[in-house]
C-alpha cells in the first residue's frame, strides 16, 4: 500500500469514522425527529427555525471564515494567531448578539411574529459564545486530521439533543423543548472539542504577517454568507409571506431529504476540505482523492434519497401523520436539490482546499441570486412550494458550472462517479414505486420495500461494477488496517502553540 498517500489514508480512516458516527447518531436523530413531528405542530418547528436563523446560524457563519483560514494554510497557527482570531470572532459575535437583541422588536415586526419570540431569541443568544470557545479547538483537530474526535462530538451532540427534546415535548413544553435542546447540545459539543484539543485562551489583536490568512478568511466568510442567505429563503421569504406553518413544512421537507442523502455528503466534505488542504501541492493525490470521494458518496446516498422519494406519501401516512401531507410536493423538489448538492458540496470543498476561494465565491454568489430570483417568481404562482421548486431548478446550472470549473484543475470521471450511481439508483427506486401498490401502507410493508429496493440496487451495482468495487473495498480495508501516520502533522501543530 505504498502508493496510498498518508493524508489519503487518514482521510479514508476519517471518512469511515464519520460514516460510523452517522450509523450511530442519525437513526437516533431521525427517530427523534419523527417523535417530535408527531408531538409538536409544524408552526413550532417554523418558529424555532426562524429564531435559530437570527442567532445560532448567523453567529456560526461569523466563525466559519476565520476557522477555515487557519485550517487551509500550510503552516500551523501560532499562539498569537489563535488568540487574535478568537478575539476577532468574539468581537463580531458580541456585536451581532447585542444588535439582534436590541433590534428584536423591529425584526419581529418585519417577520410578522409575536413579541414573545424575543424570549426565544434571548434563550438562544448564549449559543454563539459557547460555540466560539470550541471553534479554535476544532482548528487544531482539523489540521491534525483527528476525525475520531469529531465523530464523538457529533454522536454526543445528537444524544443530548434528542435526550432533552423528546422528554420535554412529552412533558408538554412545546417549542421550548427544541430551544433548550439546542442550547444543551451546543454546550456538549464545545466541551468535548475543548477537552480533546485545549488551546491557550486569551484576548489579543496582532495582525502582523497575517494578511494572506485574513484575506482567505474574509473571502471564505463571504462565500458562507451567500450560502446562508440562499439556504434560508424559507425563513426570509416564505416566513413573512406565508407564515410559520409554511416554514415548518419547508423545514421538514429539507430535513427529511437531508437525513437520507446530504448528511453523508456533508460528513465526507467535512473530511475533504482539510485533507485536500494538506495535499494541495500534489495534483495526483488531489485528483485521486476527489475521484474516489465523489464516486462513493454518490453510491452511498443516491439509493437512499430516491427510494425514500418513491415511498414518501406512504411514509407520511404511516410514520409522520397526515398533518405533514402539504409538505410532500416540497419534498420531491428538495430531493432533486439534494442530488445536485452532492456535486456542489464536494466540489466546493475541493476548490476551497486548493485555495481557489475566489472561484467558489463567484459561483456561490450567482447561485444565491439565481435561487432568490426563481423563488420570488415561483412563490407568486405556487405558494410556499415555490421555494422548493426554485431550489430544484437552481442547482442544475450551478452543478454544471462547478463540474466544468473543477475539471480545469482536477479531472474527474463524471460518468462513472455520478451518472452510473444515479442510473442504478433510479432503476431500483422505479421498481419500488411501480410495485408498492400491491400492499397496504404499514410499518412492515414500508420496511420491506426499503430493504427490497436497497437489495435490488446492490445486485444491479454488483452486476455492473462488481470487480471494480471489490478491488476498491480491498484497498479501503487494507488502508484502514494501517496504524502508521496516526500522529500526522500533530507535532507541527503542537509546535505552533
Amino acid at each position: 500500500m505504498a502508493d496510498v498517500h498518508p493524508v489519503s489514508a487518514k482521510t479514508m480512516q476519517g471518512a469511515s469514522l464519520m460514516l460510523l458516527r452517522m450509523a450511530v447518531s442519525y437513526p437516533i436523530l431521525l427517530l427523534g425527529e419523527v417523535w417530535l413531528a408527531r408531538l409538536l405542530e409544524p408552526q413550532d418547528f417554523g418558529i424555532v427555525a426562524m429564531a435559530g436563523f437570527v442567532t445560532v446560524t448567523l453567529a456560526t457563519v461569523l466563525e466559519v471564515g476565520l476557522v477555515a483560514a487557519l485550517i487551509q494554510r500550510p503552516e500551523p497557527p501560532t499562539r498569537a494567531e489563535f488568540q487574535t482570531f478568537f478575539s476577532l470572532q468574539l468581537l463580531a459575535i458580541s456585536v451581532l448578539v447585542l444588535g439582534l437583541f436590541l433590534g428584536a422588536p423591529r425584526l419581529l415586526g418585519w417577520l410578522d411574529l409575536d413579541s414573545s419570540l424575543r424570549w426565544i431569541l434571548l434563550a438562544l443568544l448564549p449559543c454563539p459564545w459557547i460555540s466560539g470557545l470550541g471553534a479554535m479547538s476544532c482548528v487544531r483537530l482539523d489540521r491534525s486530521l483527528r476525525y475520531g474526535v469529531f465523530a464523538r462530538m457529533d454522536v454526543l451532540r445528537v444524544l443530548t439533543y434528542v435526550g432533552v427534546a423528546v422528554p420535554m415535548a412529552l412533558w408538554g413544553w412545546g417549542l421550548w423543548s427544541l430551544v433548550i435542546a439546542i442550547v444543551a447540545s451546543t454546550v456538549v459539543r464545545s466541551a468535548v472539542a475543548f477537552q480533546a484539543a485545549p488551546w491557550p485562551v486569551g484576548i489579543r489583536l496582532r495582525f502582523s504577517g497575517m494578511g494572506k490568512t485574513l484575506r482567505f478568511g474574509v473571502l471564505f466568510q463571504a462565500s458562507t454568507l451567500t450560502s446562508l442567505f440562499r439556504d434560508y429563503i424559507p425563513v426570509l421569504l416564505a416566513g413573512p409571506r406565508f407564515g410559520t406553518q409554511a416554514v415548518g413544512y419547508l423545514n421538514w421537507a429539507k430535513n427529511m431529504t437531508f437525513y437520507s442523502s446530504q448528511a453523508v455528503t456533508q460528513a465526507v466534505s467535512r473530511v475533504t476540505f482539510p485533507s485536500v488542504s494538506r495535499i494541495q501541492q500534489d495534483p495526483h493525490a488531489v485528483r485521486q482523492m476527489a475521484q474516489t470521494t465523489f464516486k462513493y458518496v454518490n453510491l452511498l446516498t443516491f439509493p437512499g434519497i430516491l427510494i425514500f422519494t418513491a415511498l414518501i406519501p406512504e411514509f407520511v401516512q404511516v410514520v409522520f401523520t397526515s398533518k405533514w401531507a402539504p409538505a410532500v410536493p416540497a419534498f420531491y423538489f428538495y430531493a432533486i436539490r439534494m442530488l445536485g448538492s452532492n456535486i456542489s458540496t464536494l466540489y466546493i470543498a475541493v476548490l476551497n482546499g486548493l485555495g481557489r476561494v475566489e472561484i467558489s465565491l463567484r459561483i456561490l454568489a450567482w447561485w444565491t441570486v439565481l435561487d432568490w430570483g426563481l423563488a420570488l417568481a415561483l412563490c407568486s404562482w405556487f405558494g410556499f412550494t415555490g421555494v422548493a421548486m426554485a431550489y430544484a431548478i437552481g442547482v442544475i446550472p450551478i452543478a454544471v458550472w462547478l463540474v466544468l470549473q473543477l475539471n480545469k484543475l482536477v479531472k474527474v470521471d463524471f460518468l462513472r462517479s455520478f451518472v452510473l450511481p444515479l442510473a442504478v439508483s433510479g432503476a431500483a427506486a422505479t421498481a419500488v414505486w411501480l410495485a408498492k401498490g400491491i400492499s397496504q401502507p404499514s410499518w412492515l410493508s414500508l420496511s420491506g420495500w426499503v430493504v427490497g429496493g436497497l437489495g435490488l440496487y446492490v445486485l444491479l451495482l454488483l452486476a455492473i461494477e462488481g470487480q471494480s468495487l471489490l478491488g476498491d473495498v480491498r484497498v479501503f480495508l487494507t488502508t484502514l488496517a494501517r496504524r502508521e501516520d496516526r500522529n500526522y502533522d500533530s507535532q507541527n501543530e503542537q509546535a505552533g502553540l
